[in-house]
């Protein structure tokens, strides 16, 4: 609401600038609700708007985030396309923020495509780019890179890179972060015989996939809901309840289709398919 009232207050001065920073904050809110139809919406017209006013800076902001929409509707490829298209003006234009932001978006995107060296390479890229000093995305690129590890069979280094993830997040408070890293340290935890620890208790992979239930439903996150839903019914399948596992499964991507995210309803149509 106070974003819509921003983009008509802007509207009507005229103040195109801020007109476009209310519109791509409309589209970040409605992506992290789910919505990401809407969210699209929004970013593309304060995508126009900026490349109407030359602004490069901002138009590598808006094609990152339309970047992200798209990875988080899961479509990685076309997600890919995105990212680069912006990382190849951020890098016209020095802008070395926007090279780290783009990077480690990319390297999100091909984790999701299962292209595990390369998008270590590009995370690892990431930081060493920010150095000591860091950056605000830190928890995404040590959770992206968490399962990276987790899918080349490097479990030891995917639990250190999740459980920074996590601390990351919350020392930030940023609770996106927190909820997608508590999902990736269930999918780890999965694959270990004990439990992991996180201060001084210890959480099996049910406990972090509902640390992580628990964070997105505050939240209202449908889409990432869903996502830890679905890997807590796979570990669930694989490991312990076969028949609660199957209606996880079902919830999640009844779920997804809810949300008109049909790639990951047919991606979970073939490994049920395989199941």
């Amino acid at each position: 609401a106070v974003a819509e009232e921003a983009l008509a207050f802007s509207t009507e001065l005229g103040a195109r600038h801020e007109m476009a920073h209310s519109l791509n904050l409309l589209g970040v809110i409605h992506g992290s609700l789910g919505r990401y139809e809407q969210a699209a919406h929004y970013i593309e017209n304060a995508l126009a708007l900026f490349q109407d006013l030359g602004d490069r800076v901002w138009v590598v902001v808006m094609l990152n985030n339309l970047g992200e929409n798209t990875r988080e509707r899961g479509d990685h490829r076309a997600a890919v396309a995105r990212y680069q298209e912006a990382l190849t003006i951020a890098r016209e234009i020095g802008s070395r923020d926007g090279e780290i932001m783009c990077l480690n978006n990319l390297g999100g995107a091909q984790v999701g495509l299962e292209e595990y060296r390369t998008a270590e390479a590009n995370l690892r890229q990431v930081i060493r780019m920010a150095g000591t000093e860091g950056w605000i995305g830190f928890s995404e690129t040590y959770r992206f890179l968490a399962i990276a590890y987790l899918g080349r069979g490097r479990t030891e280094d995917a639990l250190a890179a999740a459980q920074r993830a996590l601390a990351l997040g919350q020392e930030m408070g940023m609770r996106d972060f927190t909820g997608a890293a508590w999902r990736a340290l269930g999918m780890v935890a999965a694959q270990l015989p004990e439990p992991v620890t996180i201060g001084d208790n210890a959480y099996d992979a049910a406990a972090c996939f509902a640390e992580s239930l628990r964070v997105f439903t505050e939240m209202g996150a449908e889409g990432e809901w869903a996502r830890t839903l679905r890997e807590w019914a796979r570990y669930e399948m694989e490991k312990r309840d076969r028949a609660r596992g199957k209606a996880m499964w079902r919830e999640a991507r009844e779920t997804f289709a809810r949300l008109g995210m049909e790639l990951e309803v047919e991606r979970m149509n073939v490994l049920q398919g395989e199941d």
